[in-house]
């Protein structure tokens, strides 16, 4: 006879009845099934498994909030998690920012309970946070949820590194100038003489980067002798190529790449929903306001005019923002990049527009200054600032600086 005892804490418990599950799953003989049949399994279990995934989210942030973790002694939440669960640090640390999410905002919690958003859409969200941005999330939550709701997890973690832009933009550029501290490259010699390292650049001299190498290496014919390289090995022997022709002060025949940006005109004015522009490096990703400005100043503009979002109406013929002349008159001028303690010379100079060329300022000398990539950078996403003094020399000041 059954123990009746038993039964009704089984049928109490759904944990318990989801090991159940599991354990006749586990014993489902699939050996004489369809292809068809498997696949409607697949998505099945695939779809309980996300329903699974936001449950443990949702209680991740209950049990967070209620600082549960510290009844055994644990440090940190993360350190429990690693130390009690099947999961490392690093995933723990990921689960418990996603889950803070969901505890911190009802929009999302709901919208995940109700199975309207994948814990991928919330997760999408933790990847671009920081303190900073953390602060105007509320400002934009209901907004995000509401096209989460529609949008795919590709497209979604797309308009979320749109997001981030927005973001800081509303925040200012101190979040740029933090984030540009943290550059790095790090390269260490092993101890058979090979070199390993990493490293992070911002998005403009991270995409020159990449641009470079695989201008230098470009895929392999299927039937070369030793194989076609991957990228990851073309790219390693392009950056190699680039190192060793500037030693030699040679530089690759043919015409050098491009680095292409794609912005609406609406976006220019802030005409449109921050969600809606378009204002993307080419082959990398969305960029800021900031980062548009810094590549304007010195650039060629092309103009797409566009019917919609495929008929393509009219193509105008590319426009030097800076003439050739120009340049050379400014570099005769400034000799060096002019930011305070500066001497990087001419040849690793942008043209630096004071006023931006975005907002009207015009292209001739005594709007363009020389600033060297790193100080254009800055420049561009700080609240550094550049005046023009009243006998045409300039003038820089930041407001967290004494002068």
């Amino acid at each position: 006879m059954f123990d009746m005892k038993e039964v009704e804490d089984i049928t109490g418990d759904p944990v318990l009845q989801i090991r159940m599950a599991l354990a006749d799953l586990a014993g489902e003989d699939r050996e004489d099934w369809t292809g068809s049949a498997k696949s409607s399994r697949l998505l099945e279990l695939l779809e309980v498994s996300e329903r699974l995934r936001a449950e443990v989210l949702r209680l991740v942030a209950e049990w967070h909030r209620d600082r549960a973790w510290e009844i055994d002694g644990a440090l940190s939440p993360k350190t429990w998690l690693a130390h009690q669960a099947p999961i490392g640090v690093g995933e723990a640390g990921r689960l418990v920012r996603t889950a803070c999410l969901v505890g911190d905002h009802d929009e999302i919690a709901e919208a995940l309970a109700d199975g309207e958003i994948t814990v991928s859409h919330v997760e999408a969200v933790s990847k671009v946070m920081s303190r900073g941005r953390e602060k105007v999330l509320p400002d934009h939550v209901e907004n995000l949820v509401e096209q989460a709701r529609s949008l795919d997890i590709g497209d979604f973690g797309w308009l979320m590194r749109y997001w981030s832009t927005i973001a800081d933009d509303q925040l200012g550029r101190d979040t740029f100038e933090e984030k540009l501290a943290r550059r790095h490259l790090h390269a260490s010699k092993t101890l058979d003489g090979w070199v390993a390292g990493d490293f992070l650049l911002d998005p403009v001299a991270g995409q020159l980067l990449i641009t470079a190498v695989d201008h230098l290496a470009p895929p392999d014919p299927e039937d070369t002798p030793d194989g076609p390289r991957t990228l990851a090995q073309r790219r390693a022997d392009g950056l190699s190529d680039l190192a060793g022709w500037f030693l030699q002060g040679h530089r690759p025949a043919g015409n050098p790449p491009n680095l292409n940006v794609i912005v609406d005109h609406d976006a220019l004015h802030g005409d449109t929903s921050p969600l809606q522009r378009r204002c993307e490096l080419e082959d990398n990703g969305p960029i800021g306001r900031p980062l548009l400005e810094l590549l304007a100043c010195d650039c060629t503009v092309s103009r797409i005019l566009m019917r919609g979002e495929s008929i393509i109406m009219d193509m105008g013929r590319k426009v030097r923002v800076a003439t050739p002349a120009q340049r050379r008159a400014v570099a005769v001028r400034d000799r060096h990049c002019r930011f305070p303690g500066c001497r990087r010379q001419v040849g690793w100079c942008d043209l630096h527009h004071v006023r931006s060329w975005l907002d009207g300022g015009p292209t001739d000398a005594d709007n363009l200054i020389l600033l060297c990539r790193r100080h254009h950078t800055l420049v561009h996403n700080s609240r550094w600032a550049i005046a023009v003094t009243a006998d045409g020399d300039f003038a820089f000041s930041h407001p967290a600086r004494a002068p």
